[in-house]
This record gives C-alpha cells, structure tokens and sequence, in this order.
C-alpha cells in the first residue's frame, strides 16, 4: 500500500512539473531560458547529465534524511533488508530465549478467564525461578486487587512470594524479575481526540507497588513501542514518561532494562538515576513539547551504549526471530549451539514432573499469544504476540546494538563514487537489455555493501541517486528525436 502511495506521488510531481513547463514556455523571458538551457544541459553529454542528477540526489537525500518523505521510503527497504535478515542465526554469544506461552489451548482449558489467573501465574514464576534463568520476563499487566474471595487469596499468595523473594531466593543468586508497567490515559484525555493537548500517561495502579519498591529484583518496565501510521511496530521506547496524581517518573523499556541488567546486574539503580533526568514537569504542560533535554550517553561497554535521547534510526528494532517457522528454514541457534527460541505451552511446566532445565541461563518470557488477550502486532516479519516482539527487541541490542549512521559526509563520498561508476557505465551501453545488465550487476554488489552497512541503516543512500540515473536514461533511449524550436511553437 505504501509503494502505491510514493508511486503515485511521483506521478502527481511529473504532472505538476509538465503543467510548469508549459506555462513558463508562454512566458516572454522563456526564450533567454530556452537558450541557456540548450548551452548548458542539452548540449552536455550523457555523462555529465547522469553525473549531474545523480549528484544533485546524493546531496538531497543527505540533506533531507530527516523528512517524513525520505524516512518512508527508507523504512520501505530496511524492512525488505529485514526480510532477508529473517531467521539469520547470531553472529555473538548472546543468552537464548524461553516463551511460556498462554497459547488458545492453555486458555480453553483454563476455561477462557478474564483475567489470567494468579494462581497459575505463581506457579509459572515459581517454576522459572528455581531454574535459574538470567532473566524473567513477565508480559502481563498485574493491576489492582480481584473483588472476588478466590482471587483476593491468589492475589496474597502471589503478594506474599515477591514479599519474601529476597528472601527465600536471592540469598546467593537469583533473576531479576520484569513486570510489565500498566500505563493508561489520564482521565481528562479523549482518545483519538486531534484537538487534544500533549499530555503524559499515567502509571495504572497495582497491588504490588510496595512490594516491588522494596525489592533490588524486581523491577516495573514499560512494554510499549511505536506504532507506524501503517499500523507496523519497527521501533521501541527507551522509557516512558508518566505523570500519576502529579507525581513525575520515567519508567524504563523492558528493551533497554534487560540490556543493562545481562550486561551489567548492579546497574539498574543507576540507570534510573540517568533516567530521573528526563522526569517531566506535571504542572506544566510546556514541557511536553520540549526537545532541549541535555544529551545524556549511558554507557554498559564498549559494545552498547544508548543515547537516551534517542534518533528515528537509533530506535529501530533489527527483526529476525519469526513468529513461525516456514518451510525450508533452518532452526536459529546461538553461537554454542542452543536453540535460539524455544516455546512451551503455559499449561505443560504446570503439569506434574514438568523439567526446568530448559530455561536455564535463558530470557524467560511469560505472555499470551491467545486470541482474547489481543496482543498480537503487525512487523515487518509480519504478525506475532507481543512477547515475540519484546525478544526481537531485545535480541536486537544484543546483536547489533544501537543503530548509528556513519557521518553524512561519508555517505555522500560513496554515493557519488558510485555515480560516477553508473554514469560513466550507462554511457557505454547502447541497449535497453545491456543496461538491465549494468543494473542487475550493481545490484549484485549493493546487496552484500548494503548488508554489511545494514546495521547503519544507509542502504539507500546509494539507492535513491542511482534510480535517478537508470530513469533519466530510460527517459532517453525511449525519447523520439526533437528540434526544441518545434517543442515551444505555440
């Protein structure tokens, strides 16, 4: 849908710019423009016209990299570079990923609850915890106290576990625990409303606020990421903003909180103390819109390190673990060896002499993938649960990192040794099938560039200029000889 759309905005843009042209050829000055046109560019070789062209995009597409314009196409091709990408085993030793998965079954026999019952829920973590995983990941909102005799119980028991967590597990070493943050909308925000005024979310309330407090292990997260205007998640949050009964707080992506804690476990307490400096002034709503926080660089190693004022291009999550194996594709496995993801169905570690072993030295992720629950997202590997979504991302910077372009001078250096190449080669080739040839061949040695480069995100940096050179000499090979005096005869 989105190649239809930049494809008729530039038939649109060759529509205006024909309708130009002939309302400048009645203009009186136009013959004095004609003349210098015909000196300057008509009269040039092909060559110094493909040079040229190609030339003027490089140095547009460097420039305007920050447009709405530029970005969509740009999105366009990293999501096909993603697709090639799609099932790519790790390159670096990294930690394997566990789903617990409230799949359709396990909700039907659990006989469809509204909310997912804390019971179970307690077992799963109990079952998580003694195997010692590196990390815990819980992809459930666990907000306010159920009203019911049953769930109040459940809710103590499950209370009473974090109570005495540090306790009964982390005497010598445990996981630390990731609850998803429940945010929502203040109350006085319509949503979907265009006229509303900026605003921050607020943090929903939750029976374990205290408790979790208290606790060096456990810890809130944010689950949210962007969503596309073409309804695609492509890029996390770092961290979330809230205003809750007046009080400021960032919370931390589960993306950015996992990282810092497989990367260094003490460092939570000061990432939340780089986070504090982005809290929000809620009694104002000028800040919502400002953009002159100071620059702040958190560093884990020499490998990873996150700007938390965060570019497009540095929030972009790299796909590669797919919802669904398709025929053909090769397992994923981690450097020594392990599957890279393995999903289990919620309702077998609850069955008696269910093993753990699996999920040891693992991320382990506790979610739903079942219909009800409606947590399923649009990617550019196409559909998946939201706990897919949160091992990409996290997978994502462990692998690669925080994206980074190379400097815009770089760049446009390379664009334009390339147009130089293109250009000098198009001139060479007198037939339609001799350039489809040239084309395929700088295909054939942009593809592997632009793999290498992809974790910079400039594949099309080279693309846009030369597209620009093969349709202008496409223009020509299919233009029928002209004198221009007979073009302007009114």
């Amino acid at each position: 849908m989105r190649f239809l759309q930049l494809f008729i905005h530039f038939i649109l843009l060759g529509w205006l710019f024909s309708w130009l042209s002939s309302v400048l050829a009645r203009l009186p000055f136009f013959s004095y423009l004609r003349r210098g046109w015909q000196y300057c560019w008509v009269s040039r070789t092909p060559f110094v016209k493909n040079l040229v062209i190609g030339s003027i995009f490089a140095i547009l597409f460097t420039g305007l990299y920050d447009s709405q314009w530029i970005a969509d196409i740009e999105d366009l091709h990293v999501d096909w570079m993603i697709g090639l990408y799609r099932g790519q085993p790790p390159l670096q030793d990294a930690p394997h990923f566990v789903i617990v998965d409230i799949d359709n079954k396990t909700y039907r026999q659990w006989q469809e609850p509204t909310l997912t019952p804390r019971d179970k829920l307690l077992q799963l973590l109990d079952f998580a915890v003694t195997a010692q995983p590196k990390l815990i990941i819980v992809d459930i909102v666990l907000g306010s106290e159920q009203k019911t005799d049953i769930g109040k119980s459940q809710d103590a028991a499950l209370l009473e576990y974090f109570a005495n967590y540090e306790t009964n597990h982390c005497q010598t070493a445990c996981p630390h625990i990731l609850l998803a943050s429940g945010l929502r909308l203040p109350l006085d925000v319509i949503p979907y409303d265009p006229n509303a005024a900026p605003y921050y979310l607020e943090q929903a309330p939750s029976f374990l606020e205290a408790t979790v407090a208290k606790s060096k292990h456990i810890h809130w997260a944010a689950v949210l990421f962007d969503r596309e205007t073409d309804r695609i998640l492509r890029r996390w949050q770092l961290w979330t903003a809230t205003c809750t009964d007046g009080k400021p707080a960032v919370v931390p992506s589960v993306s950015l909180l996992s990282t810092t804690l497989l990367a260094e476990p003490n460092r939570a307490a000061r990432l939340q103390t780089e986070l504090a400096r982005f809290k929000p002034n809620c009694g104002s709503e000028a800040t919502i819109l400002r953009a002159d926080f100071p620059k702040r660089i958190f560093k884990l190693n020499d490998d990873i390190a996150f700007d938390l004022q965060p570019s497009r291009l540095s929030r972009r999550i790299l796909y590669t673990i797919p919802w669904r194996i398709l025929p053909g594709d090769k397992p994923q496995k981690t450097v020594n060896g392990n599957l890279l993801l393995k999903r289990f169905p919620a309702f077998m570690p609850l069955q008696e002499g269910a093993q753990n072993t699996a999920l040891r030295d693992s991320i382990t992720i506790i979610g739903g993938s079942f219909l009800e629950g409606r947590d399923w997202h649009s990617t550019p590997l196409g559909w998946m649960p939201g706990m897919y979504v949160l091992a990409n991302s996290i997978h994502s910077l462990q692998q690669y990192g925080v994206l980074q372009p190379p400097p815009a001078w770089q760049v446009l250096l390379f664009a334009i040794v390339l147009v130089v190449l293109t250009s000098w080669l198009l001139t060479r080739l007198n037939s339609f099938w001799a350039m489809l040839i040239s084309v395929a061949v700088f295909i054939i040695i942009l593809i592997p560039i632009s793999f290498y480069l992809f974790r910079y995100g400039v594949w099309l940096s080279f693309a846009i200029p030369l597209a620009a050179i093969q349709l202008r000499q496409l223009a020509d090979s299919f233009k029928e000889p002209m004198v221009c005096k007979d073009f302007f005869v009114q």
